[in-house]
């Protein structure tokens, strides 16, 4: 069973995305983000899912990520606006998928299985 790791500082964001997805995967839901670090770089996750929104410290982040394990697909929610453009742009290079807020549970677990094949 594949492991995915769900970061959100919204514990009941985590808890919903956690009881969504625990049936098909390992799931590991957590609001702090060195807990994340440690997982990825230690080979306990398959793939990641971060809900906040793009800044300076998320795309350093991202970008330990795929020095550690670059093959572990990373996925950011957030809701969009004008501020985020300029770090959004930058982040994408280390990011495989971006939900916008409000997303669709079903649209982002159709794309896991294709992104943990592709991994």
């Amino acid at each position: 069973m594949k492991n995915i790791v769900i970061y959100s500082p919204d514990f009941s964001l985590c808890y919903s995305l956690l009881m969504y997805l625990q049936t098909q995967y390992k799931v590991v839901a957590t609001t702090d983000m060195e807990v994340v670090s440690s997982l990825v770089c230690n080979g306990s996750a398959d793939l990641v899912i971060m809900d906040t929104e793009p800044d300076l410290e998320i795309l350093s982040k991202c970008e330990q990520f795929k020095k550690c394990k670059s093959e572990v697909p990373l996925i950011l929610t957030y809701v969009f606006n004008n501020r985020v453009k300029e770090p959004e742009s930058k982040i994408k290079k280390f990011v495989n998928e971006i939900f916008y807020k409000p997303f669709d549970l079903n649209e982002i677990s159709s794309k896991i299985p294709s992104l943990l094949t592709n991994a």
